[in-house]
């Protein structure tokens, strides 16, 4: 054989074991995608309505048993105690679809229903695996959510849009509240207050430093809030309004149109969105 015929031939040889080889891991690759038949997990914190929601699909058939439960162990972040939580395909406990391959359920989040609670203050890893079993085969994959903060939504300000100032040396007081709304509850609020910006020269009053409001139900023996109800989310406060007439400096009131923004915090040190209320002083 001449050595052009053993070139060709050899070329070949490595050709084809090339091709075998790539179709050999192509195969591989299926059969590995088809090995788990547990995909798409999901879970969702549900806070507003203090729910717990989870899911992932589940293949019908895995090495030829067929599925006979699916469940989630819960563990959030202690791992020393685990909830079983029982997932279903039939429509009921919060599947949305039955019968579409997505094993689901939402369970309430409170110590009647489960013992590793997530505390409204969470923020931060929470661990579960999703099991099932197929005959006598048992499946599992582990999963790690984040439960994110988030922070207040200061719902509505209530204050007069025009403020008339008393007569001679009077002094009357305005009432200010702002309703505010926080996922984790009401005690994750840490604080509300707004900056008053003296449109016109652009000056903001009180050094710039928030005006507190309060949620302490007026109880402060020092000053009066005017807050009525403490715990609420109804944050309140009271702004001397104080006569043309006065002539101390710091019982006097300026006229003008004042751009009030009010922001709240929780004890994340988040901030919700600020709110803009534009107030006139006469």
């Amino acid at each position: 054989m001449s050595a052009e015929m053993m070139n060709k031939n050899l070329f070949f040889i490595l050709f084809s074991a090339i091709i075998l080889i790539s179709s050999c891991d192509d195969q591989l690759s299926v059969e590995e995608a088809k090995s788990d038949p547990i995909t798409n997990p999901q879970f969702v914190f549900m806070r507003e309505s203090n729910l717990l929601y989870f899911a992932a699909s589940y293949e019908l058939e895995f090495e030829e048993e067929s599925l006979t439960s699916a469940m989630v162990e819960w563990s959030t972040q202690s791992g020393n105690v685990t909830d079983t939580i029982w997932l279903n395909d039939n429509g009921n406990n919060g599947d949305i679809l039955p019968f579409d391959g997505l094993y689901s359920r939402k369970i309430q989040n409170d110590l009647s229903h489960i013992q590793n609670v997530i505390l409204p203050s969470l923020v931060g890893q929470v661990t579960y695996r999703f099991l099932g079993v197929y005959g006598t085969i048992g499946v599992e994959m582990s999963q790690t959510s984040y439960v994110e903060n988030i922070p207040p939504v200061i719902l509505s300000v209530s204050v007069q849009d025009t403020i008339n100032r008393p007569t001679g040396m009077n002094m009357e007081y305005v009432l200010v509240i702002a309703d505010v709304f926080d996922e984790n509850g009401i005690d994750d609020i840490l604080n509300c207050g707004f900056t008053s910006l003296h449109v016109g020269p652009d000056t903001l009053l009180n050094s710039g430093n928030p005006i507190w409001l309060f949620d302490d139900g007026g109880i402060d023996p020092e000053y009066y809030s005017g807050d009525e109800i403490s715990g609420d989310g109804k944050f309140s406060i009271q702004i001397p309004i104080y006569g043309a007439g006065n002539t101390n400096p710091s019982q006097q009131t300026k006229t003008g149109v004042f751009l009030w923004t009010f922001t709240a915090k929780d004890k994340s040190n988040d901030p919700s969105l600020p709110v803009e209320y534009t107030v006139v002083v006469e």
